[in-house]
Parts: structure tokens; sequence; C-alpha cells
């Protein structure tokens, strides 16, 4: 078998190695002497065997099996890997070719360009125990250690198609160690197992001044394979007791740059480094299996490149494809007609790839960033499942993915250069502790941690560029699990997990731009999800329990800023956040049995972020068009039974938020700074139903939940055209069936204390002057339908209990005013200021209000005299002779008007108004002459003095109305210290205004001489 694998891959590599010998590329590795050029080509496979402490028993005896410690490979085979040693060089068909090329003239023709291929595969086989038809028992300490120099240096500068590179470092370890087989016998092991693959390095490279040179393309792969701590028991007994540490890297920055060039600085690393694991099962059919195990993993792929494009033609561009995560089937238990325990701890660790930087100023089509780094970390584990027998768990397992890191880039003064195109995909998918029965009894048990991420912030600029520095951007985190779930036919299952996880993919979208040209614009749309079920049990005539806590968050992208000042189709942002968990936790259901289901949840989502950019004097620059979308599904603590007890119990904490805040600039552009948004919020909350048919059935739920959309917009549009515009389309619909109790001859209760928050848009606020600029609209679209606190009862007991707190915001708090484009107002004559200042009104001692609509009061009149600020007026009942003459004359009035009785003058003058006088207008009464008019604000009306015995007729002027101004004396002064006694000039609305609003007629007295209340009276909203 060995000497067949051997000669077909010698066959194919040398094959290979000739054919590339036949397009001129050459090697800068392996050199055959110290002083020769390097060999064009070196490649090769390496499989590092060793087989050690391995025991099988037989029914004949028991036998060590024997000690292989070999390496197969493409060049050679070795009778033993020397520790961290490196792996065989190229085929000597391969390094007899490349001699007679070196020192000849066809040398130069190579121009540095590298081909290296490795491919290594250790294999430990150590520590396990097989029983067949007899006992086995082995103790195994295991060691593996291999490792292989990558590092490439070569140089491509000044030339044409020189110093490229082509790299394939990877490492496949297989370790097998510490497992334990019966089959018909006993088998039993105890072994701890270390191994160590290592290969790659930095690949180095230059095209600077060349033409397609200085490219690489680098498959950096570390992908170690676990099989350890296994315990399998046919008719026999299997006891695996295993510690296995596995270490894999490939390690290596790439390093290029195609300045001045031309195709060239090119980089393309291919990092690799999932994890896969098969540890510490126990299987029992017809027998006993146990394992207790500790596992450790490690894989590492790739790291940091760095290439240049400045300035360059399609130069210094990275594109960067990466996977890591743990991949893995650990401590889980089975039992078949048997007994099966699992006892584990797993901890590993995988990385691939690193930060990205590059430049592509002053170049066409370089310093561009692609990259698609995937997080997938998987793991079923701690599941125990028992057909016939038992089978239990307790399983921990701590698991950390990376793939990809931040990227930097530059655009300035150059065209379709410095833009980032992310695409990351992070998850984490999850089967832990759960526990199923068919006549049996299976008990899972896990404690879970993951943490999975990809890529990180993503920066780059565009100043004075055309279609540079944007950003598009896709991030996903989406985790999908099922864990502390029971299921029981016929028997007994338990589920329990405490979870704790953290998915984040990629990270804040950041570009800059000035004077730039459909430039450093923003397309993302991240994008969470959660599908969840965990804490729900479910039994056909069997019993079921969980108790399961989840802590989740997940976060992708983060809050987009972007520029575009003075620039032509720059600095705008396109976002499309999305959040959608969809959670089913803490339920049971049974059906002849007994359940109790409990699930605490605290799970923290968001995608996206705060919008932030500006289009200052720009056109079409630093708009906004946002469409978040944030939701909440969850169908949580329902108690379902027939002809059974089920009790739920839950408590939930979930804020789902997409979108934030948007703010953006538009001041001097034209179709700048405007923002655009359609937020939604649907929201189904389903949580503390009950059903019981003949049975007893029971929830009590606790619930806060918040999904928001979006939140407030501000803009402004200062001299601009089109500019600074907020358009909102909010809409929320909540549709809720939750405390409600259904009892068909049993008993059915609820208690459901539920808080919720919905909410999309925010506030929206704006400024700003221009042709169609500065303007809102907004339309609020919001639906609600709940079936809440229903108790239905058919021959049975249905109650329900609790209380709902909850909040529907869809866009403003509060409906927002109109905002004129223009404040209206009274312009005040100057010598106001002389008359006197707005906190200098005098207070007229004993007179609280003007007598503006009705007769003044007699004791009022008396306490003015001597306060009116004119001295042109007589004192009021002080003087005989203050009476003005006019055209009604008054030479025969009696001169003696300090004598009359004046309150029974007033009395009788009103005892002489005609019953159908209006309350504004009274008609003329004879028999008094007209006093001079009071000032007011405006003017006083004037005053009647009437008495039976006058024959003088007086007219009374109108009382004003609300909206129309006193009549004016047209004899009284024209002017007060400067103030214009008819202020009624100029106050006529223009067609495009409102009519003045009514003057208040219980305001102290001059109070409407104030500016400031003047402008507060009579300005508003058009």
């Amino acid at each position: 078998m060995q000497t067949w694998a051997k000669r077909g891959i010698q066959s194919a590599f040398v094959t290979g190695g000739l054919l590339m010998l036949g397009t001129g590329i050459a090697s800068a590795q392996e050199n055959v002497n110290p002083d020769a050029a390097p060999s064009p080509v070196d490649a090769g496979v390496s499989v590092p065997v060793k087989v050690d402490q391995n025991n099988l028993g037989t029914p004949v005896k028991n036998l060590n099996v024997p000690k292989i410690d070999r390496t197969i490979s493409t060049d050679r085979v070795t009778s033993t890997v020397p520790v961290r040693s490196a792996a065989p060089v190229a085929h000597p068909l391969i390094k007899q070719a490349a001699g007679r090329v070196q020192g000849t003239a066809a040398q130069g023709l190579f121009r540095g360009n590298t081909v290296q291929a490795h491919v290594d595969v250790p294999i430990d086989i150590c520590g396990n125990a097989i029983a067949v038809l007899g006992d086995s028992e082995a103790a195994g300490d295991c060691t593996q250690e291999t490792h292989r120099d990558g590092t490439i240096v070569t140089n491509g500068a000044n030339q044409a198609i020189a110093g490229n590179v082509v790299a394939v470092n990877h490492v496949l370890p297989l370790q097998i160690t510490g497992n334990a087989i019966a089959a018909g016998g006993n088998a039993a092991t105890n072994t701890t197992a270390e191994q160590v693959s290592t290969t790659g390095g930095d690949i180095t490279t230059n095209g600077d001044k060349g033409a397609v040179s200085g490219n690489v393309v680098a498959e950096q792969g570390a992908t170690p394979i676990q099989i350890t701590g296994n315990g399998v028991g046919g008719v026999g007994i299997a006891d695996a007791k295993s510690t296995a540490d596995t270490y894999a890297s490939s390690d290596g920055a790439v390093v290029t740059s195609g300045k001045n060039g031309s195709i060239s600085g090119n980089a393309v690393p291919i990092p690799l480094a999932p994890l896969f694991e098969v540890n510490g099962n126990a299987v029992a059919g017809a027998a006993n299996a146990t394992t207790k195990s500790i596992q450790t993993g490690t894989a590492r792929a790739g790291g940091i490149t760095h290439t240049n494009g400045d300035p360059a033609t399609l130069a210094g561009n990275i594109v960067e494809p990466a996977l890591a995560g743990p991949i893995t089937v650990d401590d889980n238990s089975v039992a078949g007609g048997g007994n099966s325990t699992a006892v584990s701890d797993t901890t590993n660790e995988s990385t691939a790839g690193g930060q990205n930087n590059t430049n592509g100023s002053g170049s066409t089509g370089s310093g561009n960033i692609a990259d698609a780094p995937i997080s997938l970390p998987t793991a079923v584990g701690g599941n125990g499942v028992a057909a016939i027998g038992n089978a239990l768990t307790d399983h921990k397992n701590d698991a950390t993915s990376t793939a990809g890191g931040p990227g930097y880039t530059l655009g300035d003064k150059s065209v379709l250069s410095g833009n980032i195109v992310d695409a990351p995909p992070a998850t984490a998918v999850d089967v832990c502790g759960n526990g199923a029965s068919g006549a049996g009894q299976a008990a899972g048990t896990c404690v879970n941690d993951v943490k999975s991420g990809t890529a990180g912030y993503q920066g780059t600029t565009g100043n004075d560029s055309v279609a540079a520095g944007n950003v598009v951007q896709a991030p996903v985190a989406a985790p999908v699990e099922t864990y502390g779930l029971a299921g029981a036919l016929g028997g007994t299952a338990t589920g329990s997990t405490d979870e704790t996880k953290a998915v984040r993919s990629s990270g804040q979208p950041n570009t800059q731009d000035d004077h730039g040209t459909v430039s450093s614009n923003i397309v993302t749309a991240p994008t969470v999800a959660a599908a969840q079920v965990f804490g729900t049990t479910a039994g056909l005539v069997g019993n079921t329990v969980t108790d399961t806590s989840n802590d989740t968050s997940v976060k992708a992208g983060q809050a987009p800023h972007a520029t575009g000042k003075k620039g032509s189709v720059a600095g705008n942002i396109v976002q499309a956040p999305t959040s959608t968990p969809a959670q089913v936790f803490g339920n049971g259901f049974t059906l002849v049995g007994n359940n109790t289901a409990k699930g605490d949840n605290a799970t923290d989502m968001k995608a996206g972020g705060d919008a932030l950019t500006t289009g200052e004097a720009g056109s079409i620059a630093g708009n906004v068009v946002s469409a978040p979308v944030a939701s909440a599904t969850q169908v949580v603590g329902w108690s379902v039974g027939g002809g059974s007890n089920v009790d739920a119990a839950s408590t939930n904490n979930l804020d789902s938020v997409a979108g934030g805040n948007v703010d953006s600039n538009g001041d001097k552009g034209s179709l700048s700074g405007n923002l655009i948004g359609a937020q939604a919020a649907p929201f189904v909350p389903v949580p503390g139903n009950t059903v019981s048919a003949a049975g007893i059935t029971s929830s009590d739920v606790l619930t806060d939940t918040k999904a928001v959309a979006g939140g407030d917009s501000s803009t402004t549009g200062k001299d601009s055209s089109v500019s600074g515009n907020l358009v909102h389309v909010p809409a929320t619909a909540v549709a809720g069936v939750y405390a409600d109790a259904i009892a068909a001859a049993g008993q059915a209760s609820t208690v459901t204390d539920k808080v919720s928050h919905t909410q999309a848009g925010g506030n929206m606020e704006t400024v700003g002057s221009g042709p169609l600029s500065a303007r809102e609209m907004t339309v609020p679209v919001e639906a609600a339908a709940n079936v809440a606190r229903i108790p239905v009862e058919v021959l049975g007991k249905a109650t329900t209990a609790g209380t709902d707190k909850d909040t529907q915001l869809t866009g403003e708090e509060a409906p927002s005013t109109l905002r004129a484009t223009q404040l209206k107002g009274i312009q005040l004559p100057k010598g106001v200021d002389s008359l006197m200042k707005a906190d200098e009104v005098p207070a007229f001692h004993g007179l609280d209000k003007l007598p503006v609509n009705t007769l003044p009061n007699p004791a009022d009149l008396a306490a003015m005299a001597g306060q009116l600020p004119t001295p042109a007026l007589p004192g009021v009942a002080q003087e005989r002779t203050g009476l003005p003459t006019g055209p009604g004359g008054v030479a025969n009035v009696n001169p003696n008007v300090q004598g009359l009785p004046l309150g029974q003058v007033l009395d009788v003058a009103k005892g002489l108004l005609p019953g159908a006088a209006a309350e504004r207008s009274l008609p003329g009464i004879p028999a008094l002459p007209l006093l001079p008019a009071l000032p007011t604000e405006r003017s006083l009306p004037s005053l009647p003095l009437t008495a039976p015995a006058l024959p003088v007729p007086v007219q009374l002027p109108a009382l004003p109305t609300e909206r129309s101004l006193p009549g004016l004396p047209l004899d009284g002064p024209a002017s007060l210290s400067g103030l214009n006694l008819n202020p009624t000039q100029g106050l006529a609305p223009h067609a495009d205004e409102r009519s003045l609003p009514q003057l208040p007629v219980n305001a102290p007295a001059l109070a409407m001489i104030d500016p400031a209340n003047l402008f507060q009276t009579v300005t508003g909203s058009l």
C-alpha cells in the first residue's frame, strides 16, 4: 500500500513539475548548493507516520501493535522523522532538470518567478485499545512534531513577468489517540497525546516598475483532524480516559508591491484554518461505554497582507477568501441497550487571515480590496440519546473562531482605486446539551461559550478621485442552534445548557472624499439573525425536564461614516440593516406525562449603527437612503398538555436594533444632504399561553422586548438647491397572542408580565434655505392586533393574570409642527425705545385690566388719575374744565362735572342701552360730549359718561372685536413719544399669510408694547 501510494504521488508531481518547467517558471527556494541559483520549482507531499503504544486484545492473545515511525514522501522514505526538521526537498527529477538550467543564459528568463507546493500530512496513532473477543488495555504518552519552512523571498522589480509567486503551504495533521473499542471484550485506555505541525513563513516579493510582476497567489492551510478519547462498546465494556492537544499552523505574511507598475503587486492569500474533531464520545450497544476526556485544538493560517499600487495600473489589489472555525462532534453519549457516560472539556481556537493594507493613490484600478472571510464554528456536543438504556453527558465547550481582519487602503487622485468590497459571514452552529430517550433515560448537559468573528474596520479615501474610495459591505451574523432540549418517548429525558455566545461580522465602514466624483460612497447591508430553539421539552408517555439559560450577542457592521464635500455623487450612504431574531424557548409539550420547562434568555442584536455623512458644496453628495428592519419573533413559555402535568417558566430580555440615527449636511449643495428613510419594525410576541386537555398546565413568563428600526434624522440645506430634505415612511406592526388560557376538562393557568417597546424612525429636524430645500415629509404606518388574557373553559378551569406595558412609536414622538419658511411680525417704530423698555411697563394702581370689551369701573378710573404716560390728557374727575369742545357742542353743559355722582350716572347710562345691543358694538346715546380716548396698546375706546338730564348727543365708538382693531379718535394726538398711534397701518395680511391672531383682552396694561410679546402673539406657522 505504501509503495503504491508513493509511486502514484511521485508520478503526479514529476509530471506536474515538468509541465511547470516548460512554461519557464523559476524558483527562489531550495538551493542545490549555496552558490547556485534557486530551483524553479519546489513541490512535494510528505506523510510522516507514527504508530506507537497501541494494544490489541484477541481470543488468542493480547499483543502490542508494532511501532512504526516513518515518512512517506515524493522524495524518499525515511526511517525517522527528525523533530522540527524540514520535510524532503523537491523530487530528484525536478532538481536534475533545474540543475541543467542553473548557470545558463536561460536562467534569466525565469526572472525570480516561484512555484512552491508543500503538503504535509503527519499521522499519529497512539495509545488506543481495541478488544475483539478479548481484553485490551493501553497507556500512552504520545508526541509528534513536524515542521517545514515555507518562507519565500524573490524580486521582480523593473522587469516584466518577474517575481511572481504561486505557493501552497498546507499541513493536515491526523491525531488518533486514546480511543477504546470493545467488541465482545473489555477495552481500557489512559492516554496523553500532543501533536504539533507547522509550516509556512513570510512570502516577500516586489513588482515595482514592472509589468505583470510581483504578484502572489498563496494557499496557507492548517486543517488538523483529531479523533481522540472515544469509547465504543458492543457487547463489552469500553473505558477511555484521554488528554489530547493538537496544534497546526501555516502562518506567514504576504508582502509585495506594484508601485509604478502594471498588473503588478497584486496579492491573493487564501488562509484556511478549519479544525475537525471527533472526541470523547461514548457509544454503547448492549454494552457499557465511559469516556472522560480533555481535548484542545488550535489552527492558524495566514497573516497580514501588505502591498502597494501607488501610482500604478491594475496593481496593488488584494483578494482574500478565508475560512476559520472548529467543527466538532465531541462528548456525546449514545446508549442502545446499554449504559453510556461522556464527561469532557473541549477548548478550540481557529484563526484565518488578518489585516489587509494597500494603496491606490494616483492610480488606475489599483489598491482595491475584496475579501470574503467566513467564520463557521460548529459543535455537536454534550447530547445524550438513549434508546433502551441510560445515556448521560457532562460537556464543556469553549470555541473561538476568527476569519479575516480590518482593511485599509487609499484612493486619492485615482480612478477605480482604493475601493473595498467586504462579504464576511459569521455564524455559530450548535447542537448542545440535548436529551432524547425512548424507553430509557437520557441526560444532556452542556456549558457552551462560543466567539465567532469576521473582518473588522474598513477604511478608505477617495479625495480628488473618480470612482474611488467606495465601500460595499454585506456583513452577516447569524447563529443557528438547538440546545437544552428534552424529548421522551416512553422514557425520561433531561436537557440542560448554559450558553454564552458572541457573533460579530465586520466593523465600521469609513470613507472620506473631497472633490471626488462617484467616490467615497458606502453601500452596506448588515444582517443579524438568530434561529434558536432552546429550553423546550416534549414528551409522549414520558417525563421531560429542561433548565436552560442563554446569553447571546449578535452584531453585524457598525456605524457607517462618509464624506463627500465639494464632490459629485460622493459621500452618499445606502444602508439596509436588518435584525430578525426568531427564538423558541421555555416551552413544554406533553401528552401523558410530567413536564418541566425553564428557559432564561438575554439576547442583544444590532445591525449597523448611526449613519453620518456630509455633502457640503457638493452635487448629489452626502445623501442617505436608509431602510432598517427590526423584528422580534418569539414563542416563549407555552404550556400544552393532554392528560399530563406541564409547568413552563421563562424570563426574556431581547433587544433587536437595526440602524440608528442619520445625520447629513447639504449646505451650499445641489441634490445633497437629503435623507430618505423607510423604517419597519414588525413585532410578533407569543409568550405565556397554556392549553390543557384533561390535565394541569401552568405558565409563568416575565418578558421585556425591544424592537427598534432607525432613529432620529437631521440634516441641513442652507443656501442650497434640492438639499437637506427629509422623507420618511416609518411603519410598526404588532401582532401578539399572549397570556391566554384554554382548558378542556382540565385546568390551565398563566401569569404573564409583558413589557415591549416597538419603534420605527424617530424625530426629524432640518433647517436651510433655497429652492426645494430643508423640507420634511413623513408618512407613518401603524397597525396592532393582540389577543391577550383570554380564558376559554370547556368543562374546565382557565385563569389568566398579568400585565402588559407596551409602547408603539411610529415616527416622531409628537406630531410635528409645520415649519414656516419665514417668520412674520410687526415692525415697531424706533421711538418705542425712547418710550419705555419691555420690562418697564407701568403698573396702574387699582386697575388690573384695561376696559377693552366692557365699561370701566369708576373706582378704576379714579385710581388712574395722573398715571397715564402722557401730559396731554386731563385728569379724570379732578378738573372742571377738562372736557374738550367738539362738533356736538358742550357750551351748555353744567361745568360742575366734579360734583356729579359718577357711579349713579354710569348705572343710568347702562340702563339706557338698548336690549338688543351687540356685545362688541353699542348704539349712539345722546346727551354727552365725546371724551378723548384713553391710550391702550393701540388705542383705548372713548369713555361714555351719560346722565338722563344731559341733552347733549354723543356717539360712542364701537368696542373692538377679537381680531379687528378698535376705532381710533380722529381728534386725538397723532403720536406719543414717537410711537405711531395707528399701528394698524401695514398689518393687513398678505395673500400668503394668515390673519392676525386675537388680541389678548386680559393682558396687563401696555403689555403689547413689549416687542417680544408682539412677535410671540402675531407670529405663527404658514
